[in-house]
């Protein structure tokens, strides 16, 4: 398949912090709008989730904690590689969330194409939002009814 050109990504409104595992995650240059950037486990069991897929898949989990949050992100390692992040759902109102994957796409300016995809039929789940030093991003629910993150890195 075909490589894209990155895009010129517009100025994210997040500020400019520190190097550290989050702005490692943007640090590739060869992002591109339209592809998807990165994919997270939301799940209720954590250990059960991390050892499920170091048994099988030889995967290793570095802690982050969440800016702002209670709780610690995990980053998936693959061979050293960063592959994916997983997410304990603890909040109470989650506890009826099915556990499962959700991607993120990375779009040149998150809040024009939040506009365009409302317009286009698909629901808001979480105002749109900024995370320290990995970008803007914004969680939908595309029409038939899938839930999918976008996001502007940060660069």
């Amino acid at each position: 398949m075909a490589q894209a050109q990155p895009q010129s990504p517009k100025k994210s409104r997040t500020a400019s912090r520190p190097e550290s595992t989050a702005t490692t995650m943007t640090k590739d240059p060869g992002w591109a709008h339209g592809r998807f950037f990165w994919n997270e486990l939301m799940v209720h069991d954590l250990e059960r989730a991390k050892s499920f897929y170091k048994q099988t898949l030889g995967w290793t989990f570095d802690p982050m904690p969440m800016a702002g949050q209670d709780g610690t992100y995990w980053i998936i390692k693959s061979s050293g590689q960063m592959v994916g992040g997983v997410y304990e759902m603890t909040d109470p109102a989650m506890r009826q969330t099915p556990e499962g994957w959700l991607g993120y796409i990375a779009v040149d300016d998150v809040d024009a194409r939040v506009k365009l995809a409302l317009a286009a039929g698909a629901q808001l789940m979480k105002p749109v939002f900024d995370i320290p030093q990995v970008g803007r991003t914004a969680i939908l629910r595309q029409p038939g009814g899938a839930p999918i993150c976008w996001i502007t890195p940060v660069m």
